[in-house]
């Protein structure tokens, strides 16, 4: 457990922009490499599960790489993952992780109204122009536990870009 977190640390050193000099060379920069926290409800899927409960969560995504970890509340049990990945930005993440119920899966998708209004408007607004109301986004997730099946979960919530 402890190796994980440890290689998960690294994995986001390496991919934060402060720790090396990106000139950008490879990515779209268009999209904005940006950290998501958000909260919301998680309901377990399977029959016999655990009900609902809340989740809050932290995810960093860049171009093709994302990590992030996760706490989750049900009635009878709590769950804290760690999770790297990758993906697209924050339109679809594929997500291996481990906490303390052991090993996960998660594919996520997180989007905000501002993104969806500018593409379909075709308005080419800055990026890195993050507004309050540029920074709104919603959150789905879905959650697959090997060793623990009534954990598994479909999450929705919102959060804050920064």
């Amino acid at each position: 457990m402890k190796q994980v977190f440890i290689y998960l640390l690294l994995i986001i050193g390496m991919c934060c922009d402060y720790t090396w000099a990106d000139d950008g060379a490879g990515l779209d920069p268009t999209l904005i490499p940006g950290v998501l926290f958000s909260a919301g409800r998680s309901d377990t899927t399977r029959d016999g599960g655990l009900g609902s409960g809340f989740f809050l969560d932290t995810n960093y995504a860049r171009t093709f790489v994302n990590v992030g970890v996760a706490y989750k509340d049900f009635t009878n049990e709590k769950a804290a993952n760690a999770y790297a990945g990758i993906g697209f930005a924050n339109i679809l993440q594929l997500q291996a992780g481990y906490g303390s119920k052991g090993a996960v899966q998660r594919l996520r998708h997180d989007f905000n109204m501002t993104e969806l209004y500018d593409f379909f408007t075709g308005n080419h607004r800055s990026p890195y122009s993050l507004t309050l109301e540029n920074r709104i986004s919603f959150t789905f997730a879905i959650e697959r536990y090997n060793s623990h099946p009534e954990l598994d979960n479909a999450s929705i919530g919102f959060g804050l870009l920064y």
